[in-house]
C-alpha cells in the first residue's frame, strides 16, 4: 500500500477530514453573508445587479448548503459513507474546486466583474480616479475582497477533501474476513481445546 493510501486510511486523516469540512461551512457561510450584505446595499441603492453577482451568489449558497450536507455526513457516518456516497463526495469536492476558483476570478481584486472596485463602487469617483470612501462605505464596497479570499481558501479546503478522502472498503473488508474465519473455526480449530469447549462439545455430544 502506497504512503498516500495508508495515510487516507489512517485516523489522523480521518480527523483531518472532519475539520476541513467544518472549515469548508465556515468558509462558504461567512463569504456567503459577506457578498449578500455588499449585494442587498447595492440592490436598496442603485440595483445594479449583475449575472456575475448572481453567479457567484449562488455558487456560495449551494456550497454552504455542500459543505453542511457533507459536514454532517462526516459526524455521523462511521467511515465516512457508503461507497458510493464517498465517490459523489469526491465527485462535488471537484466539481466545488472549480466552482470557487470562478469565484475567485470574479471576485478577484484587479478586474473581476463582481470585484471591489465594479457597479457602483467604480463609477462615483473622485479626485485622481478614487472612489470616495462614503461611497465604498454605503456601498460596502470592500467587502468582496473577503469573498475573493474566503474563495481562495475554500479551493485549497475542497481540493483537500477531495485527494484525501477515504474511498476504499479496506477496513469493512479485512472486519468481513475476520468475522468469516472466525464463523468456520469451531472447537479444537487449533489442535486443543479449553475447558469451556470441552464442557460445550460434551453438551452437544461431539466429545466424550
Amino acid at each position: 500500500m502506497s504512503y498516500l493510501a495508508n495515510f487516507r486510511a489512517s485516523k489522523a486523516n480521518r480527523m483531518l477530514q472532519k475539520i476541513a469540512r467544518v472549515l469548508q461551512f465556515i468558509s462558504a457561510i461567512v463569504s456567503l453573508g459577506l457578498f449578500s450584505r455588499r449585494l442587498k446595499a447595492i440592490l436598496t441603492r442603485s440595483h445594479d445587479y449583475s449575472k456575475s453577482d448572481g453567479a457567484v451568489e449562488g455558487i456560495l449558497a449551494a456550497a454552504a448548503l455542500y459543505s453542511l450536507i457533507a459536514t454532517l455526513m462526516q459526524f455521523a457516518l462511521r467511515h465516512g459513507a457508503p461507497k458510493v456516497l464517498r465517490w459523489l463526495l469526491v465527485l462535488m469536492d471537484i466539481l466545488f474546486v472549480g466552482a470557487f476558483i470562478a469565484v475567485a476570478v470574479l471576485t478577484r481584486p484587479n478586474g473581476g466583474p463582481s470585484g471591489p472596485y465594479k457597479g457602483a463602487c467604480a463609477r462615483p469617483r473622485g479626485v485622481n480616479g478614487l472612489v470616495p470612501q462614503s461611497v465604498r462605505n454605503r456601498f460596502h464596497c470592500h467587502l468582496p475582497l473577503g469573498t475573493f479570499v474566503l474563495a481562495i481558501i475554500s479551493t485549497l479546503l475542497h481540493a483537500f477533501t477531495a485527494i484525501f478522502h477515504e474511498i476504499r472498503d479496506k477496513i469493512h473488508h479485512h472486519r468481513a474476513s475476520d468475522n468469516e474465519n472466525l464463523h468456520n473455526e469451531g472447537p479444537g480449530a487449533h489442535g486443543y481445546m479449553t475447558k469451556e469447549e470441552k464442557k460445550h462439545a460434551k453438551r452437544n455430544g461431539l466429545a466424550h
